[in-house]
């Protein structure tokens, strides 16, 4: 472990990191539907909505927020915002085969546009309900307005939502692809009537089409009221050219995409580095440079990865089998890649591949203080938890659903002496990646093994490799509270 840091300056490999070319578009499309069924029933309800209104209004009446209001209204927003990126990211998930068609002169999935039309539905129509509920509430869109650091929330969000919802060039692909869903309707719910996948997404858009608005003055209306609120927040302080405008128009995709398509910087010779210390029961914890959800995360380290061995790894180890494989495996993980994964994001807990879990720009290498006994007892905890949904609510309180840093607290918790103690994030107790990483500055429950991507594309190990994680923090605190 005397390695020392290494320069990585590896040639571009145009099958690894985000090339998506070769991946099985059925696999991505299921991957895509499973996420927009565990997100549909998380956005914002009417019951939700009318609770914190009446807080809003009770508040307006004293002039100030009780605590128990507070964390009621920001609860719902954190919840709102948290969802509103996921889907974002599943749309951008899209991105890379809706342009790869853009040249085939008829489309040979039309599952895409269900898809990303169907998430744009949910996009438009849950923030649609947010803004026309609280734009008039003056004393809850300013506390909306609000940077919480607590949830993890930078300042002007509500505002931001709401110039997304009325930007003209966001409300023409909504329209252009609204126009194509009319005109489409019925001969893609009968060509896909039968169809498993597909199926759930046609019943939702079926509940959606309701709220699909097409007026063209209601959107003009719509903008005009997002300029006098802007107005009044400063003074207080055929088939081709729609499906794949949904993705083409300045990549935002309905909403404010910030993100650009582009190769992450963990390389395949950091992946071969990693490879070689990685040994079962080690945590990586992970960093996208420009990912939507980093926003709602704290720290600069947002999110956790399990690493339950190879298949040699876990025969060595005594560990049991893998249980329904090819059910609860991602769609991202190429099948030539051996699973040694166990990682919980968008569209579930699910088995990858390294390449697909450290497809980021940045990563640390963590190992538990713990015996070969304990690590097996640890990894066959885990894998009970296979095939579950992710928890958008982030509330360890049960294990029905779990994010990321569940898995690893689910793994170890309670294998001595690993006993994490559960902090306040986002309105809820849990475990962060931060969190995580606290325990391994000084060997208390983890130890820091390697780390790459904060020092430029800086492979380190050991000391080094904790001085540099050490000013991965210091980062974070120079960061402004208003990111926009």
């Amino acid at each position: 472990m005397s390695e020392p840091e290494t320069e990585i300056n590896d040639p571009v490999n145009p099958d690894s990191n985000a090339d998506l070319d070769s991946l099985d578009i059925e696999k991505l499309i299921e991957a895509a539907t499973r996420s927009l069924l565990t997100l549909a029933p998380q956005l914002p309800s009417w019951e939700s909505v009318q609770e914190a209104l009446a807080f809003g209004r009770a508040a307006a009446k004293r002039g100030y927020f009780l605590p128990n209001e507070d964390e009621a209204v920001r609860t719902l927003f954190s919840k709102y915002l948290t969802t509103r990126a996921a889907l974002l990211e599943t749309l951008e998930d899209l991105r890379p085969h809706a342009l790869a068609e853009l040249s085939q002169p008829n489309p040979r999935h039309p599952e895409i546009f269900i898809v990303s039309f169907c998430a744009a539905c949910l996009l438009v129509r849950s923030g649609r309900f947010l803004i026309d509920s609280f734009r008039k509430e003056r004393v809850i869109w300013r506390k909306l307005d609000e940077a919480e650091p607590r949830f993890g929330i930078p300042a002007k969000q509500f505002t931001k939502v709401y110039r997304s919802l009325t930007s003209p060039a966001n409300i023409w692909v909504f329209l252009e692809a609204a126009r194509y869903w009319r005109e489409n309707k019925a001969k893609l719910n009968q060509t896909f009537a039968n169809d498993p996948i597909v199926k759930p997404l046609l019943v939702i858009l079926a509940e959606e089409e309701p709220f699909i608005e097409t007026s063209k003055r209601y959107y003009a209306t719509g903008r005009l009221k997002y300029r006098l609120h802007s107005f009044f927040r400063r003074n207080h302080s055929g088939y081709k050219n729609v499906t794949f405008e949904l993705f083409r128009l300045s990549g935002r995709v309905i909403s404010e995409i910030r993100m650009k398509w582009k190769r992450k910087r963990i390389t395949p010779g950091v992946l071969r580095k990693f490879s070689k210390l990685l040994q079962p029961g080690d945590v990586v914890v992970t960093r996208h440079d420009d990912a939507a959800t980093n926003l709602f995360l704290p720290g600069f380290w947002p999110h956790g990865v399990f690493y339950i061995g190879t298949q040699e790894q876990r025969d060595a180890l005594g560990i049991d089998p893998i249980k329904n494989l090819a059910d609860h495996t991602s769609a991202f993980s190429k099948p030539e890649d051996p699973i040694c994964i166990l990682e919980a994001r968008k569209d579930g807990v699910l088995y990858r591949s390294l390449a697909d879990a450290l497809n980021v720009d940045a990563c640390v290498l963590i190992r538990p203080n713990l015996t070969p006994e304990k690590i097996r007892e640890g990894i066959n905890r885990a894998m009970t938890h296979a095939g579950k949904e992710y928890d958008f609510e982030f509330d360890f309180r049960r294990s029905t659903k779990l994010v990321c840093t569940e898995v690893v607290y689910r793994a170890f918790h309670g294998c001595d002496p690993i006993h994490f103690e559960l902090n306040p994030r986002m309105g809820r107790v849990c475990l962060s990646a931060q969190d995580l990483l606290d325990t391994a500055f000084d060997n208390q429950f983890f130890k820091v093994i390697a780390i790459y991507g904060v020092d430029g594309n800086r492979f380190a190990v050991d000391e080094r490799a904790k001085e540099l994680l050490a000013s991965s923090y210091r980062t974070v605190a120079s960061q402004p509270a208003d990111t926009k």
